[in-house]
C-alpha cells in the first residue's frame, strides 16, 4: 500500500471515530433544545440511574411549564427551577400558557405548570369555552398570588376619543389597533371570554368595525406599544408588574375599569373576581381602577407521588424569598390563600398546607 493510500485510509477512520463520539454524546438526552436546565443537574441524573434512585416512583426529572417569555410566570420558572433542582430532583422549564399548560399535564408532556385557579374550576362547568380545557389528569398545589386583567390604552388616544372604560372602547366609531397574547395563553382566553359575555361582541364582529387585532409576546408588543404602533393592550399580570413599570418610561397609557355589571355577570358565569389596581403604582393610573382578577397557581400531574408533591411545596416555602427576588408577588405567599375551594387539589399538597394548622 502506498503512503497516499495509508493517509487516505487513516484520515477516514479518524472522521468515522469522531462522528461516532459526537453522535453518542447528544443521541440520548432527556431535554429538548428549548428547555432550560443547568449542566449540574444532568451530572446528579446521571449519578442518581446509576445508585438507584431511593424514590423510585418519582420522576427522573420534572418537566415545568411556565409562560410565555418576558411575563411573570415564565421568571418564576426560572427560580422554581433552580430551588427544585438544588432541594429535590433535576428540572427544566419551558414556554407555555394557561391553558396549554393544563392539556400539556393532562397529557404527561409536563409535570408541573402554571395557570389560572378557574380554568380547573370552570373545565367541569359545562361551559362551551372550557369543553376544550381537558383536566382529569391535573390537580392544583396552591393558590400563588392574584392574577389581574390590565386594559391599557395610549393617553393621548384615551383623550382624543373620550375613553373612560372598556365599554367606551368596544364602541368607539375609529379604528383601533388592539393587541393581546397568543392563543393557549390565560391572557387570551380571559380577553375572549370579557369581550363575548361582557360585552357580546368578538374578533370577527371587532374586525368587522375596522379594528386590527394581534398576537403577540410581552415584549414585542410592548415594544410596538412604546413604538406608537398600537392603541391598546390587554392582558393578565401579577399586582406589581415590572414590564408596566419599564413601559412608562417611554410612552403614557392609562388602565380602562371593567364596569360592575360585566364583573357580575363573569363572576356568576366563569367565578372570576375583581380586583383594583393601585393608582399609586404607575404613573398614567391616577384613580383606582376596578378590574378582572383571579389567581395564578401552580398544578402538577394527579399520579405525582404526594411525597415528592409535598417535597415541592416544602422547597418552594423554605426558599420563598429567593424567589420574591424576582417576582415581588411572592411575598403574598400564604397558607391562608394557598388553597383554593371547589377545584381538584392534590393529596400530597393538602397534607402540605393541612400542617400549618396543625
Amino acid at each position: 500500500m502506498d503512503k497516499k493510500n495509508t493517509v487516505f485510509i487513516l484520515a477516514v477512520v479518524c472522521f468515522l471515530a469522531l462522528s461516532f463520539a459526537v453522535i453518542a454524546g447528544t443521541g440520548n438526552s432527556l431535554y429538548s433544545k428549548s428547555e432550560k436546565v443547568s449542566k449540574p443537574e444532568l451530572i446528579r441524573e446521571k449519578s442518581q440511574a446509576e445508585s438507584g434512585n431511593e424514590k423510585q416512583d418519582w420522576p427522573v426529572h420534572l418537566r415545568i411549564l411556565a409562560g410565555p417569555e418576558g411575563g411573570q410566570w415564565y421568571s418564576m420558572a426560572d427560580s422554581v427551577s433552580s430551588i427544585l433542582s438544588r432541594e429535590l430532583l433535576p428540572c427544566s422549564y419551558r414556554k407555555g400558557g394557561g391553558i396549554s399548560n393544563i392539556e400539556n399535564i393532562n397529557n404527561k408532556m409536563g409535570d408541573l405548570g402554571f395557570t389560572l385557579t378557574s380554568f380547573l374550576g370552570g373545565a367541569t362547568s359545562g361551559e362551551p369555552e372550557y369543553e376544550d380545557i381537558h383536566a382529569d389528569s391535573v390537580r392544583i398545589i396552591s393558590n400563588i398570588y392574584p392574577q389581574v386583567l390590565y386594559f391599557l390604552v395610549r393617553t393621548e388616544f384615551a383623550t382624543q376619543n373620550k375613553i373612560s372604560c372598556v365599554e367606551d372602547l368596544i364602541n368607539i366609531r375609529a379604528p383601533v389597533r388592539f393587541a393581546m397574547l397568543k392563543k393557549g395563553t390565560a391572557s387570551e382566553f380571559v380577553v375572549r371570554v370579557l369581550l363575548k359575555y361582557g360585552y357580546n361582541t368578538d374578533y370577527a364582529l371587532l374586525r368587522g368595525k375596522g379594528w386590527r387585532i394581534f398576537f403577540n409576546n410581552y415584549p414585542e408588543t410592548a415594544d410596538d406599544f412604546v413604538a406608537g404602533n398600537l392603541d391598546c393592550f390587554a392582558y393578565t399580570a401579577g399586582t406589581h408588574v415590572p414590564l408596566l413599570l419599564d413601559m412608562e418610561n417611554y410612552t403614557m397609557f392609562t388602565a380602562l375599569p371593567v364596569q360592575d355589571k360585566v364583573l357580575n355577570v363573569l363572576s356568576e358565569k366563569f367565578k372570576f373576581g375583581s380586583y383594583v389596581i393601585d393608582p399609586e403604582l404607575y404613573k398614567g393610573i391616577t384613580k383606582p381602577i376596578k378590574t378582572m382578577s383571579d389567581f395564578s397557581c401552580m398544578i402538577v400531574r394527579k399520579d405525582l407521588p404526594d411525597d415528592l408533591v409535598y417535597g415541592i411545596l416544602s422547597s418552594l416555602w423554605k426558599h420563598r424569598e429567593e424567589i420574591s427576588e424576582k417576582l415581588i408577588e411572592f411575598k403574598n405567599y400564604s397558607p391562608e390563600t394557598a388553597v383554593p375551594k371547589g377545584v381538584p387539589f392534590h393529596p400530597g399538597a393538602k397534607k402540605f398546607w393541612d400542617s400549618f394548622r396543625e
